[in-house]
């Protein structure tokens, strides 16, 4: 949830830092289930193995749901193509990366690396608009 969250302040500061509390099941057969929810508890879609092999990977779609689900953006967008991207874990078992699967398809990032990756995006209208205001 830690890259999520740098993920989102860089990106989409307004929606705050998600938790991810546990509703405990009462079948002992059923997993516990995991939220991604945001600061005021709002949430959509459930991680159900927090141990899983691609955890990293189903936390970061379950915080794109919450977002798209319940704020209504579409969140994290491909500078290049210009729509979202999803988490997906990489073959190799290692980071979860955020993939366009625009064209060709194409790594974005890795999950947490948003401020880095997109920086440039989110500077360049400040510029504009400072050159604006004179």
């Amino acid at each position: 949830m830690e890259a999520v969250n740098r993920d989102l302040a860089a990106t989409l500061p307004e929606a705050g830092p998600m938790r991810l509390p546990c509703t405990p099941s009462d079948d002992e057969d059923v997993p516990d289930q995991y939220h991604a929810a945001l600061p005021d508890g709002r949430r959509h879609d459930g991680v159900t193995d927090p141990v899983a092999a691609d955890i990293a990977a189903d936390i970061a779609d379950a915080a794109q749901e919450t977002v798209q689900a319940v704020l209504w953006q579409v969140w994290p967008v491909c500078p290049e193509h210009r729509g979202g991207v999803h988490a997906e874990a990489r073959s190799d078992g290692g980071q979860a990366v955020w993939w366009c699967r625009a064209g060709e398809g194409h790594e974005l990032c890795e999950v947490g690396g948003l401020s880095q990756t997109l920086g440039w995006a989110r500077r360049a209208p400040r510029r504009k608009e400072r050159r604006r205001a004179g």
